[in-house]
């Protein structure tokens, strides 16, 4: 491949022939000038003619060095506008850093951005080190000469780190470092481009941070696991100390929480800590009592404000050498939880930024600890409806066996009032039952994962057994029971009990609903599930009606206008709940008008939950 030549290359050789035939044609002429003076009349007529032919040679020398002179100009022109464009370019570019390095990486050249941007002067750098632009774990780590190194390798190296400012202040840079190569393809030294994303990071640090703080803090249930995890999600990310303060139940504002990337230091601010301070004091207690932030963005450990001479607070911050702090308040609406306190011992310089930064975070950690508390207060409360329908079974069974006894007397045959009078209040003792072990189940439900008393149950056996209490409220409803039983195998490894709760609901609303018409209860198996059936020839449930039909408190409208009392809407998401912690499924089919059928599938053997299946029919 012929190798082309650039004008200037051209242009050199050029001059460089001229300059070779000048020399010549001028020695050539030195030595005829000699020979005149030396030489017979004869020689003199050959040297004068040699001399004559030098001054035409010269003079054609001198013509082409003119020419040459003349197309040197504009190349010369052209050098000096693109120096004066690119000295232009480099003045005008403040937004950026650029500067030129040498091979060696130290600096040849700095605009004016680069000035702006790190306070360096071009009279500062120019000719120093690029490591001066380092932290000293940089530089003692090399990461200038690997860049250096990985841009003349790669062509080009986009990076991001920490960089100083004259003043000593880091600043989050994003750097693009080219190598530059004269036209034999060898490296002449480096062109960088710099600029400061320092706040493009804090922002996606904010987002990172905020969408962790979701993740964790929402699944959390108590006030000390939520503040644990608050203050470690902040160190050592936005803080070098972290410390929770709530207020306790005599009115102080204690520590609830305090996470610290130093260990030595954390031994240190104890002291401080248990300290109670006044609420007028700058610090934790005066931001709970005022809801608002306190920034102290710049702090001397010799010289603290005046604010803070003879505090609790001060006290901490002089332990711990304290360089910047903020507190936020922890508020959901009016009411504030606490306040969370952060502390920087090093670099890092707390602004308004961070201040706005960190309210919204205090905001999503107090309403992780708002609904923690809410949580607690409702476990309370599920507890206390527990342990009350415990406690009025006993008393309720009693009562249900004397009116079952005064209803079979021989008195009662002979007056019709008194025997209705006895029937309905049993039917009411019973519908009181339910209600109280529906409550009973959902305190169980609501407390944590089921835990299921497993053994050998025959499903259709126990549903017969269900059939069979439930025979005078058939006859009281008008309503045929039925129980059809396959000679499959129906048993299983399930909880006896918490099955019978399943049984006794679904039939229970199909004698409230079926509406004087049959009821059926059909129980077959297979090699991997049992299935029950409960249908009867009632009302039916719209469609509509079918997709909340398992939820909580949910009841069917239509429902409970027909002269039954409304139920409670806990008895089929009871259901629901005492099936899929069996590992199975409940599906409906149903009809306005044509009645409802209820099948659930149980595995035989104990399984994790499963989610529930409702199949809708229209």
């Amino acid at each position: 491949m012929v190798r082309r030549w650039t004008f200037a290359q051209r242009v050199a050789a050029g001059v460089s022939a001229c300059m070779l035939a000048g020399l010549l044609l001028l020695a050539t002429l030195l030595s005829a000038v000699h020979g005149l003076l030396t030489h017979t009349e004869t020689s003199r007529a050959a040297l004068q003619q040699a001399l004559l032919a030098g001054c035409v040679g010269l003079a054609g020398v001198g013509a082409l060095a003119c020419v040459l002179h003349h197309a040197l100009r504009p190349l010369h022109a052209r050098n000096e506008h693109s120096e004066q464009r690119l000295s232009l370019l480099m003045e005008a570019v403040t937004d950026y850093a650029l500067c030129f390095l040498d091979r060696q990486g130290h600096v040849t050249a700095w605009n004016a951005g680069a000035e702006r941007l790190t306070g360096w002067a071009a009279s500062d750098v120019t000719g120093s080190s690029l490591e001066r632009l380092h932290p000293e774990d940089a530089v003692a780590a090399g990461v200038p000469r690997i860049h250096l190194e990985r841009a003349a390798r790669e062509g080009r190296l986009l990076s991001e780190g920490w960089q100083l400012r004259r003043d000593g202040t880091r600043f989050w840079a994003e750097t693009l470092l080219t190598p530059l190569q004269d036209s034999h393809g060898r490296l002449c030294g480096f062109a960088k481009v710099t600029r400061d994303i320092t706040e493009r990071r804090r922002m996606e640090r904010a987002q990172a941070l905020f969408a962790e703080a979701g993740r964790v803090l929402q699944p959390l249930s108590g006030a000390r696991e939520v503040g644990e995890a608050l203050t470690r999600l902040c160190v050592p990310e936005v803080a070098d100390a972290c410390i929770l303060f709530l207020p306790s139940s005599d009115g102080q504002v204690r520590p609830q929480a305090v996470a610290c990337a130093d260990t030595q230091a954390a031994t240190r601010l104890w002291e401080p800590l248990l300290r109670c301070p006044n609420a007028d004091e700058v610090g934790p207690s005066h931001v709970v009592c005022t809801g608002r932030a306190e920034l102290l963005p710049e702090l001397d450990a010799e010289h603290p404000p005046q604010a803070l001479h003879g505090t609790a607070h001060g006290e901490l911050l002089r332990v711990l050498g304290v360089t910047s702090a903020l507190t936020v308040p922890l508020a959901v609406g009016p009411r504030v939880l606490g306040a969370l306190c952060l502390l920087s011992t090093g670099t890092r310089r707390y602004g308004e930024v961070d201040r706005a930064f960190m309210e919204e975070l205090a905001s999503r950690a107090a309403l992780a600890l708002d609904n923690a508390r809410l949580l607690a207060e409702a476990q309370g409360a599920l507890e206390l409806i527990g342990v009350a329908a415990h406690d009025l079974g006993n008393p309720l069974s009693s009562l249900q066996l004397r009116l079952r006894r005064l209803r079979l007397m021989d008195v009662c045959a002979h007056e019709p009032r008194l025997r209705d009078g006895l029937v309905g209040a049993e039917s009411e003792t019973r519908r009181m039952g339910r209600l109280l072990h529906n409550l009973l189940d959902l305190s169980a439900l609501s407390a944590g994962p089921l835990t299921l008393d497993r053994e050998k149950v025959d499903l259709a056996t126990l549903v017969q057994e269900v059939a069979e209490r439930h025979t005078d409220q058939a006859l009281a409803a008008g309503c045929t029971l039925t129980v059809q039983v396959q000679e499959d195998d129906t048993t299983g490894t399930w909880d006896r009990l918490r099955l019978d709760r399943v049984v006794t609901n679904l039939l229970n609303n199909a004698l409230k609903f079926g509406q004087g018409h049959p009821v059926e209860l059909s129980v077959h198996g297979d090699d991997t599930h049992v299935r029950l059936t409960v249908k009867d020839s009632g009302l039916g449930i719209a469609p509509t009606d079918q997709q909340r039909l398992f939820h909580r408190f949910e009841r069917v409208r239509g429902r409970g206008n027909d002269g039954h009392p409304p139920g409670s809407g806990l008895g089929l998401y009871i259901v629901r709940q005492l099936i899929e912690a069996h590992g199975g499924a409940i599906h409906v089919l149903s009809r306005v008008g044509e009645g409802s059928e209820f099948t659930i599938e149980l595995p035989r053997t104990l399984q994790g939950r499963a989610h529930m299946s409702l199949h809708v029919s229209a």
